[in-house]
Order: C-alpha cells, then sequence, then structure tokens
C-alpha cells in the first residue's frame, strides 16, 4: 500500500503545496522495494504559433512552460502507465480558436487545430487574447481526461471488472493556477462501475484540507486531527510529515510493511517540486 498526504503550505516563502510520502512497494505485506519514488514532477507546455501576417503558418515551440505535481497510489505499473498518459497531454497543449471563442486544447482534440495555411485577421491570437485561457482548473481536467483516456484503452479487453484491483489506483494533483497564481490540489481515484467496469472519480480540495490516498480510511481523519492541533506559528508540512512517519513506526512495530520508510517531504512552490526533508 502507500501512504501520501498533501496540503497547503502557509502564506509567505512558505506558500505552495506539499506533498508528505512513504516508499514501500509491497505484495502481500512482503517487501519488493524501498526508496520508490512517489511524488513526481510533470511538465506543462502549451505551443506557440507561427504566422506570416494572417496566414497561420503551424505550431512552433512553446509559448508557455511550466510544471505541475503528481502522487500516486496503486498499481506501481498501471499508475506508471497512467502518469505517462498525463506528461503527454499535459505536455502538449494547443491554443486555438474554436466554437468561437479562444480555447487550450489537447493533442488529441486534433479536428480544434488551427490548420496550417488558414487566413486569420492580424488582431486575432494577440497575448491579452491568450494569457488568460490556461487556468489550474481546466489542467484538472486535462488530468482526468488522461485517466480516462487508458481506461476506455483497457476496456477494449474486457476484463476491467473482474480485474478491477489491477486498474485499481488514487492520484493527487497539485498545480499554481497560471491565472490567479493560487495553488490548488485535486484528488483522482479510479472507482468500480457496473456499466463501464471502472471510471475516475476526482474533487478538488479545500485549502483548509487534505488530500490522502493510499491508506486514507485508515489514516485520514487521524492527519486531519493532527492538522487541527498544529500551532499557528509551526509548519503544516512539518506537522504532517512527523505524522506520517510516526504512523509508518507505528504500523511497522506490528508487522504491518505497507507503508515505509525512506519518506519525504516535497514542496511545490512555482513551477518547481522539490525535496525538502527526508527520513530513513
Amino acid at each position: 500500500m502507500t501512504l501520501v498526504i498533501a496540503g497547503y503550505s502557509r502564506g509567505g516563502f512558505e506558500e505552495g503545496i506539499y506533498f508528505a510520502a512513504d516508499s514501500h512497494i509491497t505484495q502481500r505485506n512482503q517487501i519488493l522495494v524501498k526508496g520508490f519514488k512517489k511524488v513526481i514532477e510533470l511538465p506543462i507546455r502549451v505551443k506557440g504559433l507561427n504566422f506570416c501576417g494572417d496566414w497561420f503558418n503551424g505550431y512552433l515551440g512553446n509559448r508557455y512552460e511550466s510544471s505541475c505535481a503528481i502522487a500516486f497510489a496503486g498499481s506501481s505499473l498501471v499508475a506508471q502507465h497512467l502518469i505517462n498518459s498525463m506528461k503527454n497531454h499535459l505536455s502538449e497543449l494547443y491554443p486555438t480558436f474554436s466554437e468561437g471563442r479562444y480555447q487550450i486544447v489537447m493533442s488529441c482534440e486534433q479536428r480544434k487545430h488551427l490548420r496550417n495555411n488558414d487566413n486569420y485577421s492580424e488582431d486575432m491570437f494577440l497575448d491579452r487574447d491568450l494569457d488568460n485561457i490556461l487556468t489550474g482548473e481546466y489542467l484538472s481536467q486535462v488530468v482526468c481526461h488522461s485517466i480516462e483516456a487508458v481506461l476506455n484503452k483497457a476496456r477494449e479487453h474486457g476484463s476491467m471488472s473482474r480485474l478491477f484491483v489491477a486498474y485499481q489506483a488514487e492520484f493527487i494533483f497539485g498545480v499554481q493556477c497560471p491565472q490567479t497564481r493560487e495553488y490548488q490540489l485535486y484528488q483522482y481515484e479510479i472507482v468500480p462501475d457496473e456499466e463501464l467496469g471502472a471510471k475516475v472519480e476526482y474533487l478538488r480540495i479545500a485549502n483548509d484540507d487534505l488530500a490522502v490516498i493510499g491508506e486514507k480510511e485508515k489514516f485520514k481523519e487521524s492527519a486531519r486531527e493532527a492538522l487541527s492541533q498544529c500551532p499557528p506559528e509551526d509548519k503544516p508540512s512539518h506537522a504532517m510529515f512527523s505524522f506520517l512517519n510516526q504512523s509508518i513506526d507505528n504500523e511497522n512495530s506490528i508487522g504491518n510493511n505497507g507503508i515505509g520508510k525512506p519518506s519525504g517531504l516535497f514542496n511545490l512552490q512555482g513551477r518547481m517540486l522539490t525535496k525538502v526533508l527526508h527520513e530513513n
């Protein structure tokens, strides 16, 4: 199993999103791997536009680049495949004008892409038109679509209901909204569905709450209680890292190896994810 706890750091220089994560990969309580990184940085890239006067000469380079953070729990093989889908979608986004408005669309939405050699008015696609259309909420929807795209392919094999456990995974997505500059956290879970076999559900995490994946049923409420008892002068991230390590120690002391050290505390500030604390 896994235990990852994510939340919002308090203002000032500490503003951002933190992730406290264990690193065990296990099977039937047997440790397969220690030190597995469960929080990673993914790129966000929006293509640039190449115009010659009013003639569109194709997408060229990137007009926007940033990063976000993804944490996962569940089958490591399936989760890695899903993360690859997220990376492919987030790193190849396209500005366009479709359905009467400026939009950012994904690589798989080719019918909405601008077409080479089409003509557009020279007063279109100015910076003021494009700078306000990429949002954290939209990026969260791209992550959801990335998961659904993999599930749609898997359904073709007809075994999703029977082998649901193999597809089960959870994710936390953290990003700084390009427009508002506020930090946003989203939690995703692949859940069983009678008709589809499996589907993805997700929600945005409130500023005073936590995202917990993996052994959330066992630890979420106690993590919330520990956060509520954190003094205002202390860092919530450090309080949650201490809670994580104490939880690992307690589980290991009774022979449960589902979560384990080394553990890490990661912080997303702007476009950079860094490890700030580590415990063996």
